[in-house]
């Protein structure tokens, strides 16, 4: 079994550098010509220069040599602009186009020299420190570091940053005056100096808001963090820019303040929007190789009483799930920053486990602590009918979930970097029958790491563990343990299956431990490749108990990546595959990545 495994995981480990391969290999297929460029060591900077280098990047179409070395005559003056910006002050190349090969070769030799270092930077005034002068920040919170190579990308985006602080202290209408880089090729250093004009300190004065057709303008005005007469704070303009966009209801939201103060020192402000429509219909498609095709379809209003309140309803459909559901949702309730959801579903659920008739009413308060940290809570009542092994019993369950989360990635859909945590505790009373209590625990982190821009390689990383406590096994219903297996879980086994069994019946267990790691490679803007590892399994008990050992499965994703997010579609194979229960491969279809 130990040699089985090793084998496997080798073949996981080939698979993930054969597909890094691929792009390298796919690029230089059928050349008109070879490029070669020699004395670059660094791989960002060898992609940046590629990326510039029309020789490159038309290296599939077919050159004289006379033309190619045109071509390349214009590529050098691009790659010294390139080079000295990033502080190579005394680089210099040379191209020699080679006749005697077939193709013709092309070879760019550079030869970049030491990078010239960041010696000072220096900030003032462009008209001397006056009373209202703000505190001007160090050269650390721009970005800066003394004795770095010099990138002007760098002091640009130092540029950018400063004026960005300097707004947030109450000077609207700041630039800088002048900036000089100053190289000294003796040292090999570059001293850089900015010039400020902070112009008047302001106050926020009024603030209108125009472009609302079927929204309350007190609705907009509400989400506005700062009152009339706060010091300015462009800050604060640029946090009401992504809340108002990220509301759903608006096409495009611009924000701006006015040219000048006010005899009070005060500067208007104006919000101008466009709202998109606010009723849309939406349908999804997925495929399992387990459960079958799937659909669902959706409609929802997201602004039904005029001030962002979502009314949606939707219907899913497929070989093992009937449901329909509807929800409201109501943003700023009783409290900014906090949002009431409600919530009733009927489902019949029938997959190899069990057969479920419910339906569930709920209710949620959801809260942003911060940017990053979330919590919420609220109550659920539901009702079910629960078929397993041919006996049937009825549930009325009342519970009180409660949750944390925090979220430091890049994107909700397709993250590249940041992590992710999840803590749940649900308490649950039954109200009939035998009464039974029990309280179910989860915590989920999930981790993004990229190792590569250029191509783009992600290291993706899921941990999941929950166990149930407080009744016996068969006195928790059946559609409330755990279950480990699937599209979600651990690839290549069918759904559920991994855990406690009957024959071939899942039995579900009160704990759950899962694990995944996936090496992501965007080959495109729009296609992308997946190798993956996933172990798992359900206990009828206690958490890593001896008697259900974790399984695991291996497999290749292929991404196709779209406006809403990657389209996926997973091929799942089991290493430690059971006769009778388990097939060869699973195929995973739908939208998104797998965590």
């Amino acid at each position: 079994m130990i040699l089985k495994h090793s084998i496997f995981y080798f073949l996981f480990v080939i698979a993930s550098v054969l597909i890094s391969c691929l792009t390298t290999s796919a690029s230089d297929d059928n050349p008109g010509y070879k490029v070669i460029f020699k004395g670059i060591s660094d791989k960002e900077l060898l992609a940046d220069i590629q990326s510039i280098s029309d020789a490159y990047n038309f290296r599939h179409e077919t050159e004289s040599a006379y033309l190619l070395q045109k071509m390349a005559d214009s590529d050098m003056k691009k790659f010294i602009q390139l080079l000295k910006s990033r502080g190579f002050y005394n680089a210099s190349v040379k191209s020699e186009v080679d006749t005697k090969t077939a193709p013709l070769k092309l070879n760019f030799i550079f030869d970049t020299g030491d990078s010239f270092l960041l010696k000072s930077v220096n900030l003032e005034f462009a008209e001397g420190p006056f009373e209202d002068s703000p505190k001007l920040p160090g050269i650390n919170k721009l970005g800066l570091v003394l004795d770095s190579p010099f990138s002007s990308l760098a002091v640009l985006e130092a540029q950018d940053e400063l004026i960005r602080i300097i707004r947030s202290r109450g000077f609207p209408f700041v630039k800088i005056f002048d900036r000089e880089v100053i190289v000294d090729h003796q040292d090999q250093a570059v001293s850089v100096a900015f010039y400020i004009d902070t112009g008047p300190r302001a106050f926020f004065g009024p603030t209108s808001v125009t472009g609302l057709a079927g929204i309350d303008e007190s609705y907009v005005k509400g989400k506005i963090p700062w009152k009339e007469g706060d010091i300015f704070n462009g800050n604060l303009i640029e946090e009401l820019g992504k809340e108002l966009s990220g509301l759903g209801l608006f096409a495009s939201v611009r924000i701006s303040e006015g040219e000048d103060v006010d005899s009070s020192s005060r500067v208007s402000t104006t919000i101008e929007v466009t709202e998109r429509k606010h009723r849309s219909v939406s349908a999804g498609l997925q495929y399992l190789t387990d459960e079958g095709p799937g659909a669902k379809l959706s409609w929802e209003n997201r602004n039904i009483f005029n001030k962002g309140e979502k009314l949606s309803t939707s219907l899913e459909l497929s070989k093992v799930t009937t449901a329909s559901e509807t929800g409201f949702r109501k943003q700023d309730f009783l409290l900014n920053d906090q949002t009431l959801r409600l919530s009733l579903r009927l489902s019949d659920y029938h997959p190899d486990a069990y057969e479920s008739r419910s339906i569930t009413g709920s209710a949620y308060i959801d809260r942003d602590l911060t940017k990053i940290f979330s919590a919420g809570g609220g109550l659920a009542l539901k009702t079910s009918s629960i078929e397993q092994l041919e006996s049937i019993e009825s549930y009325y369950l009342f519970s009180f979930p409660v949750y944390f989360e925090m979220d430091k990635t890049s994107d909700l859909l397709d993250p590249v970097i940041g992590d992710r945590l999840s803590l749940q505790f649900t308490p649950y009373y039954q109200i009939s029958g035998a009464r039974a209590t029990f309280g179910k625990a989860l915590m989920s982190y999930k981790r993004y790491i990229r190792i590569s821009r250029k191509p783009l390689v992600v290291i993706a990383a899921s941990i999941k563990a929950s166990i149930l406590k407080g009744a016996q096994r068969e006195d928790i219903p059946a559609d409330e343990r755990l279950y480990a297996g699937g599209g979600g879980s651990v690839r290549g086994y069918k759904y559920q299956t991994v855990g406690p069994l009957a024959e071939d019946v899942p039995l579900g267990g009160k704990s759950l431990f899962e694990s995944s790691l996936e090496v992501r490679l965007r080959l495109s803007d729009r296609f992308g490749l997946v190798t993956f590892l996933d172990g798992g399994t359900a206990y009828a008990e206690n958490i890593f108990s001896h008697d259900y050992p974790l399984k695991w499965g291996t497999g290749i994703g292929f991404r196709y990546y779209t406006p809403v997010g990657p389209f996926r579609l997973d091929l799942g194979m089991p290493l430690d595959k059971r006769e009778g229960i388990d097939n060869s491969y699973q195929v995973y279809i739908s939208l998104g990545q797998a965590f």
